[in-house]
C-alpha cells in the first residue's frame, strides 16, 4: 500500500509539474502577445508623427524658397522700404489732419497678429 501511494504521489507530482510549466508557458504567451501589440500601436504613432514631421519640412521648405525669391524681396521692397525700380515715380503722401483710419475694428496697437486673425 505505500508503494501505490508513492506511486499516485508521484504522478500526481509529474502532472502538478506539466501545469505549471504549461500555465507558465501560456502567461508569458500572453505577455508577449500584449507587448507586441503596444508596440506595434507605439510604431503607428510614431508613423503618423513622421509623416506629420514630413509635411511640416516641406512646407518650410517651400516658404524658405519663397522668402529667397526675387518676388518676396521685391514685395517686402516696395511695401515695408518704400523703395521703387529705375524708371519708376515714388509718391510719399503726407496727412496734414489726424488720421481716422482706427475705427471700432481696428485692432490695438499692443494687438499681436495671431491675435487679429483669432477674432
Amino acid at each position: 500500500m505505500l508503494k501505490h501511494l508513492l506511486r499516485i504521489s508521484s504522478t500526481r507530482i509529474v502532472l502538478g509539474v506539466t501545469a505549471v510549466i504549461v500555465g507558465y508557458f501560456l502567461v508569458m504567451g500572453a505577455v508577449t502577445a500584449l507587448r507586441s501589440s503596444q508596440l506595434g500601436d507605439r510604431e503607428d504613432r510614431l508613423r503618423a508623427e513622421i509623416g506629420e514631421l514630413q509635411q511640416r519640412y516641406g512646407r518650410l521648405e517651400m516658404l524658405r524658397e519663397y522668402l529667397g525669391s526675387d518676388e518676396y524681396i521685391e514685395a517686402v521692397a516696395r511695401e515695408q522700404l518704400g523703395l521703387v525700380r529705375e524708371g519708376e515715380d515714388g509718391i510719399v503722401v503726407i496727412s496734414t489732419g489726424p488720421s481716422s483710419a482706427l475705427g471700432p475694428d481696428a485692432p490695438e496697437e499692443s494687438e499681436l497678429w495671431w491675435q487679429m486673425l483669432t477674432r
